[in-house]
């Protein structure tokens, strides 16, 4: 068989529509596999990953002496999904968030950490025009255990009794809460290990001024029979806050009818 002969059987196999079909298909099942390997190998592959060595506390700074790193496999890796810190120097000289606590033996996610500007601030360095920062006194109890923590939306209710005369009801929806703080002023979230139950003695939230006068106007009436209501709300109302508002007329008439306000 000479040169051109098999030049033309070469052209004839290639130019068949059921070689075409079958060529095309093996291509197909090679780059499947290959797409496959690759996936399986990413997912199994271990990767190294920084974890606390000790309880990290609300505000603290992360440093090296409180990190180390472990091989978990991929697969771990992607049924986390985002938000997972996967390089430990990414983790020094970053704070804990306020209302976070990093746990002994656990991983580090990006929501959690903040630069040391942030983790100064003050609930009133945080405030814009036009707001101010309203505080409820609680105890433990008043907040449900200590489980009402900072950035939390949650309802306050008001309570007012008169001899056989009783107002409740919603005042203030989806308001939320910028700081727990026991009677010294600490940070309960930040407390070290020791304290082993936290008691919160005010709630502070950052509300527009007239919110505040009102609330205000109400807890000046008499301590004796009014009551502000701290009410937390499942995890979805605060991933999905309402515009926070005065919910009740009749209760803001009724502050308002007892009380004067005198500008000074």
């Amino acid at each position: 068989m000479n040169a051109d002969n098999i030049k033309v059987n070469i052209k004839r196999f290639f130019s068949n529509p059921n070689t075409l079909t079958f060529l095309l298909v093996i291509a197909l099942i090679v780059a499947v596999y290959f797409v496959y390997s690759y996936m399986v190998n990413r997912a199994v592959k271990p990767a190294s990953i920084p974890y606390a060595l000790q309880k990290i506390t609300s505000k603290k700074e992360i440093t090296k002496d409180m990190v180390q790193n472990v091989k978990i496999s991929g697969t771990f890796i992607t049924q986390t999904g985002r938000g997972l810190i996967q390089n430990s120097r990414s983790l020094y000289g970053k704070y804990v968030a306020e209302g976070y606590q990093i746990p002994e033996k656990s991983f580090f996610y990006t929501e959690q950490l903040v630069d040391e500007k942030t983790a100064e601030k003050t609930p009133v360095a945080d405030a814009p025009d036009g707001y101010t920062v309203f505080d409820l006194d609680v105890d433990f109890h008043s907040t449900y255990g200590c489980s009402i923590m900072p950035g939390n939306y949650i309802d306050l209710y008001f309570k007012a009794t008169d001899d056989d005369f009783i107002m409740f009801g919603k005042f203030v929806e989806s308001l939320k809460v910028t700081k727990v703080v026991d009677k010294d002023g600490n940070d309960v979230f930040a407390l070290e290990d020791d304290v082993k139950q936290p008691k919160p003695s005010k709630l502070y939230f950052i509300v527009p001024r007239e919110y505040n006068d009102l609330l205000r106007k109400a807890l000046l009436i008499s301590s004796n029979n009014i009551e502000i209501i701290p009410v937390p709300r499942n995890a979805g109302y605060s991933e999905n806050p309402k515009e926070t508002e005065i919910v009740n007329d009749e209760i803001k008439d009724f502050i308002l009818s007892k009380s004067v306000y005198l500008a000074g």
